[in-house]
């Protein structure tokens, strides 16, 4: 049966196990992506298996949710279904983050104990993009043609020239 992660797991120990927790976290618990959301309702499903590599334990982040955010190009709310996969380092103390592969990501587990759902939350937030918007013409409204159409007239170069008018002052010297 699926947890909210909402309690303090001990990690160390599911990765002694190879243990796996299958999660599903309503979006209104995540504080931290709320600004970025147009809508609080709905829910995140994942799972978080956990194991060890290396004798340092290691989190398989599975995640999925459809987000309900803000357009930046014409300001409507839109739906941004998001499906994420990382691998984690879960590290007990700061003091470890210096031995890290820097292409891998890492995760406070100090204690060896952590909330699964801050660890979802904090994969949500590297999955959103930083300005959501529609597909390419589907903004409602026509904004997106209209701004198309803004940018589709001809640039003007005032100084194109400058360059072939310098070369002939200079030949005429």
């Amino acid at each position: 049966m699926p947890e909210d992660g909402s309690r303090l797991s001990n990690v160390a120990a599911l990765a002694d196990e190879s243990g796996q927790v299958e999660l599903v976290v309503p979006l209104e618990r995540f504080e931290r992506i709320a600004p970025q959301l147009a809508s609080r309702e709905g829910l995140v499903t994942g799972s978080v298996a956990l194991g060890r590599e290396q004798r340092r334990i290691v989190a398989e982040v599975n995640l999925s949710a459809d987000l309900q955010v803000i357009c930046q190009r014409c300001l409507q709310p839109m739906h941004l279904p998001v499906v994420s996969h990382s691998r984690v380092l879960l590290l007990e103390s700061e003091s470890e983050a210096g031995e890290v592969p820097p292409e891998m990501e890492t995760a406070l587990a100090p204690e060896g104990r952590l909330r699964l759902a801050d660890l979802v939350e904090e994969e949500l937030l590297l999955a959103l993009p930083a300005a959501p918007r529609h597909p390419e013409g589907q903004c409602p409204d026509g904004k997106r043609d209209e701004l198309q159409e803004e940018i589709s007239e001809p640039t003007q170069r005032p100084f194109a020239s400058l360059g072939a008018m310098l070369k002939s002052a200079r030949q005429k010297q």
